[in-house]
């Protein structure tokens, strides 16, 4: 007799279901209302645990203990720098293809908004980049 081995797949899910776009956002609000715990919340690219989203927070002008990543928001294009180490680029790259979506949260600078928030931007699209360390994106807002 054959035995059929079922793996479990939690359910995914979009967090843009849950979001508002223009609506400010800081990283502890995002925290509570998606019951996160990990730390990696602080870092510039999040992947929400059991989700099929990937969180982009840009601040434009970094403090200068930062790394300066050149990024810049120009009416619907994002020029966005990755990682350094290049960890997230080919997530990013193939975030359509694997039926991810990419959330944009900006702020021109920390002190913008209270709370160190972020403006919620909404859905993006991988449009095309350049190889670099760090990779230079650019991404486009998604209409749909």
């Amino acid at each position: 007799m054959k035995t059929l081995t079922v793996m479990y797949r939690p359910s995914r899910t979009y967090t843009s279901d849950s979001l508002i776009v223009n609506k400010l956002y800081s990283r502890r609000d995002l925290r509570e209302l998606f019951a996160i715990n990990d730390a990696t919340i602080n870092t510039g690219v999040f992947r929400p645990k059991g989700t099929n989203s990937v969180w982009l927070f840009v601040t434009e002008e970094k403090a200068a203990d930062k790394i300066q990543y050149k990024d810049k928001l120009e009416g619907d294009i994002l020029k966005w720098q990755g990682q350094l180490s290049g960890r997230t680029d080919k997530l990013i790259m193939s975030h359509a293809t694997e039926h991810i979506e990419l959330l944009v949260f900006y702020r021109h600078s920390k002190r913008e908004y209270p709370s160190a928030a972020f403006r919620y931007l909404g859905r993006f699209e991988y449009e095309s980049h350049q190889a670099g360390k760090p990779t230079s994106f650019l991404l486009v807002v998604n209409k749909e």
